[in-house]
């Protein structure tokens, strides 16, 4: 027997038995390690998902702006398309029919008219009557009738200009619409004034029903500086009319 094996020998008489105890823990170290390296897969493997989610989740809400802003445009145009009272397609339709009035050379070369039967100004089927006056620092204000006699359809737009300073027309109070063109104090009560009158056969004053079948008493204004002679267009669906006041 040699050396080394005489102290082995010597050594397990000495030593407590261990009962495999370093085999198990051999095998404990390696199962421990088999199961790190497993669960750094498993964490390398989520990790790459979770990535991947994350630009899912970019681009979803990428889309969902582009489509929530694309929804809220169309029913914007959906509303401004379609309000109640007159409908704004047919409106702006009308509002982009140019105004063709008479151009007289001088005031001698006015010629008012046409007139219908009763001596209303037009020629239908909306007509115009005169009335009485209010005056302020800035021009003076007519208090006028615009009636029909027949069914009309859709929104009544009137437009008027001087016919030789060229200055707009403006409309006060009830059916006044479009642009402003300033503001004044018209019997006591502060009004701004616009470019347009819009009429409907729903808005149509009652008050007027004996005599006519559809009436809208409106306010006319023309500054101090005004000519004196006027030109007035009247737009309908599927009709248009002039006729001048001098």
């Amino acid at each position: 027997m040699s050396l080394r094996k005489q102290i082995h020998s010597a050594f397990d008489e000495v030593a407590p038995p261990t009962f495999g105890a370093p085999e198990r823990v051999v095998q404990t170290v390696l199962a421990e390690g088999s199961s790190r390296r497993r669960k750094e897969r498993m964490m390398l493997r989520l990790r790459v998902p979770l990535s991947l989610v994350a630009v899912f989740v970019l681009i979803a809400l990428v889309v969902g702006v582009l489509i929530g802003g694309r929804l809220i445009q169309n029913w914007n145009s959906f509303r401004n398309s379609a309000p109640a009272g007159g409908g704004q397609t047919e409106l702006a339709q009308l509002e982009s029919r140019p105004l063709v009035l008479p151009t007289p050379a001088s005031y001698l070369d006015c010629k008012p008219g046409p007139f219908n039967q009763a001596g209303s100004l037009g020629k239908g089927p909306v007509y115009g009557d005169g009335g009485g006056t209010s005056s302020t620092s800035w021009g003076i204000y007519y208090h006028n009738l615009a009636y029909a006699e027949t069914d009309i359809t859709g929104p009544i737009l009137v437009r008027a200009n001087d016919l030789f300073t060229h200055q707009p027309v403006v409309f006060v109070g009830q059916y006044a619409a479009g642009p402003v063109a300033g503001h004044d104090i018209v019997d006591g009560v502060a009004v701004e004034q616009h470019t347009e009158l819009v009429f409907a056969t729903s808005e149509a004053s009652k008050s007027y029903r004996s005599t006519h079948k559809f009436a809208w008493p409106f306010i006319a204004g023309v500054p101090t500086t005004w000519s004196g002679s006027t030109g007035w267009q009247i737009d309908g669906v599927g009709f248009s009319e002039v006729f001048v006041a001098c």
